[in-house]
């Protein structure tokens, strides 16, 4: 992976060896040129079953919505998005949004549950993409090789720790620390919560991520934690380049 951006939810990979392969480009549309009412498809890999890629058809039903999209403990708040009248499930994100042109115009990103029936699974009523447009200036950010904002060009910044989230208790709490990391250099150990970044209060494995967000490697943070007992701790740490994605 060459590089992410948290907050669009785009990433840019590089295949290093393609021979053999018969890859074909899929034309791009305009994004900004889109209209409600204009119709779509969805394609994407529904319930992650692999094999024949999912189709869905709707319409845009509005532009330029602002939704938070959750998975598993963490969650992130996207703006800007494609809202449409087409079943996005689980396994379809990443996938493309086709105008009725055969042109790609978003990128197939989040769902609404309501129990409607899709392939005799749990569905959605309404999905959301992100704009070509928006992914492809990320994309192009991330080439040129200039981090900055939330681009994070490489893995982005590392703490060295897994977190999540308990209902007992307000914060991140850290579940593994990793050797030789930021991390583990200021003491935190496996129970530790983690209760704020910069000043910022984290009372969530997502609100830690959300915190990183704009942030980079090599830049110098306040970390603030509980140990085992209760005792409050704060240390300086300095971000690392986190590891492959």
């Amino acid at each position: 992976m060459l590089g992410y951006d948290p907050i669009d939810d785009v990433a840019l990979i590089k295949i290093n060896d393609i021979s053999g392969l018969s890859l074909k480009v899929a034309p791009l549309g305009n994004s900004d040129n889109l209209t409600i009412g204009a119709a779509v498809v969805a394609i994407g890999n529904a319930y992650g079953k692999g094999g024949t890629p999912a189709v869905v058809s709707g319409t845009v039903a509005d532009l330029d919505q602002s939704i938070t999209a959750s998975d598993g403990g963490s969650s992130e708040n996207l703006t800007g998005m494609i809202q449409m009248s087409a079943d996005i499930v689980s396994g379809d994100s990443g996938g493309p949004l086709v105008s009725a042109a055969g042109k790609v115009i978003g990128m197939d990103t989040a769902g609404t549950s309501t129990g409607a029936s899709f392939s005799g699974q749990s569905s959605t009523t309404q999905g959301f993409a992100i704009p070509i447009n928006t992914a492809l200036q990320v994309a192009q950010q991330i080439e040129s090789g200039q981090s900055s904002g939330s681009i994070n060009v490489g893995p982005g910044p590392y703490i060295g720790v897994e977190v999540e989230t308990t209902n007992s208790v307000s914060g991140a709490v850290v579940s593994q620390v990793e050797a030789n990391t930021p991390a583990a250099s200021a003491g935190l150990q496996n129970g530790d919560v983690i209760v704020s970044l910069n000043n910022t209060q984290i009372t969530s494995s997502g609100d830690l991520s959300t915190a990183l967000e704009t942030l980079h490697a090599g830049a110098t943070v306040q970390l603030g934690w509980l140990d085992s007992s209760g005792q409050q701790h704060t240390g300086s740490i300095t971000l690392a380049s986190g590891p492959p994605r």
